[in-house]
This record gives structure tokens, C-alpha cells and sequence, in this order.
């Protein structure tokens, strides 16, 4: 099955791992949206995810949050334990999911969605380049709901 996805935003990147809620404290989820910095886009990560975060109904101006995406922009699991970020349009993209990230997700009924606007290095880890889009101002941020 080709990924509709695909074709509107070239490659993405999921990524996620449990962090800490600047609101509270307490572990939260979060995903990763990116675009490979290998050049196999075909576009630049500039230019995608705005459309991307646009297209999920986020803020797509660099640096900022929002709070209320679209009202079908969720994250859901697949039967086999995947996690399932949908698009209001219908289209999803996956990836595995650990225990702890579904229980940590389930139990907040919420995760931060974190799309970069930098290309990502393959050889560095997510966490690590989020934090560099984060410093960089060139990030998009948004609570997505657990359905």
C-alpha cells in the first residue's frame, strides 16, 4: 500500500519517546515529525513541514504551540500496538510503539506533537534534534488528543 502521505510532504520521520510535561512535571509522550536530512524528500524541510503542521491543523508559523489542533487530528494504536497519527483528511502515518510510551499516552489522553522545520541527520537521535529545532526557533508544537 503506497502512503498518500507520501506523495504530499515526500518522506517522513516518526519518532517518539516519553519526556517531561513543562506544565507539570509529570512524564508525557511525544512524537516527532521530521523529514530525513538525506535529501530523498526531493523538498526542503522548510518548506514541508509548515504544510505539514498546516495540514494537521497546527500553527504552521515557526516557534509556536497549539493547544486545539483540528478536530480529527488524533493519535490512536493500530490492533498490533502501532501508534496511528491521523490527519484530518483520513491519512495516518505509524510507527512501533514501546508499552510505556502507549500507557504513558493512554493514562494522559494527550501527547506533544513536535514537528521540525531543520532537515533530520540520520545519525543523530531525535530527542537530540528536537531539542536543537527547539533552540533554533524552527519547530512547530502541538497537544494532539489520545483516541
Amino acid at each position: 500500500m503506497t502512503n498518500p502521505l507520501a506523495a504530499l510532504f515526500g518522506q517522513l520521520v516518526l519518532s517518539g519517546w516519553i519526556g517531561t510535561d513543562p506544565r507539570t512535571g509529570d512524564d508525557i509522550a511525544f512524537l516527532y515529525l521530521a523529514t530525513p536530512g538525506d535529501g530523498s524528500t526531493g523538498a526542503e524541510a522548510s518548506e514541508v513541514m509548515p504544510l505539514a503542521a498546516q495540514a494537521l491543523g497546527l500553527n504552521p508559523n515557526a516557534g509556536t504551540m497549539t493547544e486545539k489542533p483540528a478536530a480529527d487530528t488524533h493519535v490512536t494504536f493500530t490492533p498490533d500496538g502501532w501508534i496511528d497519527l491521523r490527519f484530518p483528511n483520513g491519512d495516518g502515518v505509524q510507527r512501533p510503539s514501546s508499552p510505556e510510551w502507549r500507557t504513558t499516552a493512554e493514562q494522559r489522553g494527550e501527547v506533544v506533537l513536535a514537528l521540525t522545520y531543520l532537515p533530520m541527520d540520520p545519525l543523530t537521535a531525535p530527542e537530540v534534534h528536537c531539542d536543537r529545532s527547539v533552540d533554533a526557533g524552527q519547530f512547530s508544537l502541538g497537544l494532539i488528543p489520545v483516541r
